[in-house]
């Protein structure tokens, strides 16, 4: 009798290659030293790496550090697609296709237009691939791969499989050594894709498998920069060791790439306390107001916290509630920072520009602030529609979307029609704003009075303003922005006999205190080309002179109509009213424009009995919204 011995065929070795697209020629295409200084690699490929079955030969290219090798010899290519690399991606998934190899699209942009996605592959991976990909390979051996996998529901992140960073190009970011801790964001920014992506709940790794892998990367990296040194000249070695001790080599820092690192308190004071004795510096992105809390920003300092990117998007209450992030509390914003810097954690806001609220006078008064309060960088960007936000589906609505190039949704480009500017202004004020920042002496402003790491912040403030003057045009303010500006003041209040309280307010319960100072504060109107002035506080004889001369220099510099708005005005005396009320003076200081009046009868009827209103423009639309 014959036996027959069944043996375990070893599957057949493939090879896998990983794209991240990266145009050329795009103007903002980081140099080495830039890119050294202030580029992380993304995770998403690393990620897929890991997922992908161990007979399978991976391979990471990334474009920003290095040309796409077309003819690599791949059974497979995986390309990671957000919105503004979409037309190089499909540049490049053309060129393997016609080399005969199967192109697998996956990221942000194919989850949300997946039929544009699919012209250009052989199959798409919408959502977070971690379940999806494995079953897309499976099915790809088996030859029967299906055109689309979709997630089925976010993957666990409890024994998650470490991402391949050793895959990445060695010595060509600020740092490889990124990792995570949390998915998805309880926050629900309208121009954000984050929540749509990755689910509008937080999901945590457990501390322990964080901390076991951060701690395999850092003796890897470690092993690795030992290595190059001992393959190198003395000079060489050198050299890799100062920027060891000051901070600036690959494995100085750990980035977690966290949309929202802070998203639970508990959970980051027990992986903060367990960072610590891994002697290690990171940053992270958190909310700005991780700053109200000084035990958790001390906690986060002592564990190697040096550097945070937060959100803060604008510093006027107005665009921070048209983007549904009211819990960023303008008000509180140098408190915040202050307590960041107090223990030594660099700042670094993301800035947008175009919200609806905003007007030219945005871009002047957000560089100021970020410089006085002494912000390290700052990351400008352009409001952007991108597919999938609420942002996108409200633009398309109101049909103010007028450009369709994905490769100019990047944030450096305007795309659609702002409300309160052109788009033109509003391009021109992000090139302003940039310039502006990182100007030399600007650049001394903020950083000089830092406490630690005073040369890797010199440096990055550096490579970001090659990367400026070289991808961006000067751009300018307009003279209204000056004008709007201008308007805004704080006038003491000192001489308030028998205020009269504001009726409007006064119907809705309003504290009767009187206040000591008027504030002003202007901006476009959006309906009319007219600047809005709101009035709030007291009104006394002393602020409504100070503030009809700056209303007639607006008018005559500005060469646009003037609302004054007393709706929000809490008092006013009787010789205030009649002080500012003088349609003669206004017609001679700017004849070629108005003066106009809102909500006085409504708000100060009584005070008004013997003032005449002959020569006054007097508006009674409602211009609460405006």
């Amino acid at each position: 009798m014959q036996i027959v011995r069944l043996t375990r065929t070893t599957p057949k070795r493939r090879k896998l290659l990983l794209v991240d697209p990266y145009p050329r020629e795009n103007p903002y295409h980081l140099g080495p030293s830039e890119r050294k200084a202030i580029w992380f690699p993304k995770l998403s490929l690393p990620a897929i790496a890991a997922y992908t079955p161990e007979h399978w030969d991976v391979e990471i290219q990334d474009e920003a550090v290095r040309e796409i090798d077309l003819e690599y010899p791949a059974d497979m290519v995986g390309i990671s697609v957000m919105t503004c690399y979409a037309p190089r991606a499909y540049q490049l998934a053309a060129e393997f296709r016609k080399r005969g190899v199967p192109v697998i699209l996956g990221g942000v942009h194919p989850t949300y237009c997946s039929d544009e996605a699919l012209q250009h592959c052989d199959a798409i991976v919408t959502g977070e691939a971690e379940d999806s990909w494995p079953r897309l390979v499976a099915d790809f051996e088996a030859g029967c791969m299906q055109r689309q996998y979709k997630m089925e529901k976010f993957p666990a992140l409890e024994n998650y499989k470490p991402p391949r960073v050793e895959l990445l190009s060695d010595d060509a970011y600020m740092t490889r050594m990124c990792t995570f801790t949390t998915r998805g964001c309880h926050f629900d920014c309208e121009f954000c894709s984050v929540s749509p992506f990755n689910g509008k709940s937080t999901r945590r790794r457990p501390v322990p498998e964080v901390i076991a892998e951060m701690t395999r990367v850092k003796q890897w990296v470690a092993a690795e920069l030992v290595g190059r040194m001992g393959k190198g000249s003395m000079w060489e070695a050198m050299k890799i060791m100062a920027k060891i001790r000051i901070g600036i080599a690959d494995g100085s820092i750990f980035a977690f790439v966290d949309d929202l690192h802070n998203s639970n308190r508990a959970y980051c004071r027990e992986l903060w306390a367990a960072l610590k004795p891994l002697n290690i510096k990171w940053g992270c992105q958190s909310t700005l107001f991780l700053g109200d809390d000084e035990e958790m920003v001390k906690l986060a300092a002592e564990s190697g916290c040096v550097s945070v990117f937060v959100g803060m998007e604008s510093i006027f209450e107005e665009s921070l509630g048209e983007t549904h992030k009211p819990f960023n509390r303008v008000k509180k914003f140098e408190e915040e920072i202050k307590m960041f810097h107090d223990h030594g954690v660099m700042v670094n806001p993301g800035i947008v520009f175009g919200f609806d609220n905003d007007d030219e006078s945005v871009f002047e008064r957000t560089v100021e602030f970020l410089i006085q309060n002494h912000c390290e960088l700052a990351y400008f960007n352009v409001l952007t529609p991108l597919p999938g936000t609420p942002l996108h589906a409200r633009m398309e609505a109101e049909g103010r979307i007028f450009d369709r190039n994905w490769a100019r949704y990047d944030g450096k480009y305007v795309t659609f029609y702002p409300k309160r500017m052109t788009p033109e202004q509003l391009q021109e004020g992000f090139y302003w704003a940039n310039h502006a920042f990182y100007s030399l002496p600007n650049i001394w402003r903020r950083v000089s009075n830092t406490s630690q790491r005073i040369i890797p912040r010199f440096v990055m403030n550096r490579e970001f303003r090659r990367v400026i003057r070289r991808a961006c045009p000067k751009g300018g303010l307009s003279p209204v922005a000056g004008v709007i500006k201008a308007l805004q003041a704080k006038i003491p209040s000192v001489e308030m006999d028998n205020p009269i309280p504001n009726a409007l307010l006064a119907l809705r319960k309003v504290s009767g205190q009187v206040d000591k100072f008027l504030s002003v504060k202007a901006r476009k109107h959006e309906q009319l080309t007219a600047l809005l002035v709101e009035l709030e506080g007291a009104l006394d004889c002393f602020n409504a002179a100070e503030l009809k001369k700056r209303l007639a220099d607006a008018a005559s510099r500005a060469k646009l109509d003037i609302i004054v708005n007393f709706e929000h005005l809490r008092h006013a005396s009787p010789q205030a009213l009649q002080t500012l009320l003088d349609g003669e003076f206004f017609k001679q200081a700017a004849p070629s424009v108005r003066v106009r009046f809102s909500k006085l009868r409504a708000s100060f009827e009584s005070a008004l009995e013997n003032v005449s209103f002959h020569g006054l423009d007097l508006l009674e639309e409602d211009l609460q919204d405006a």
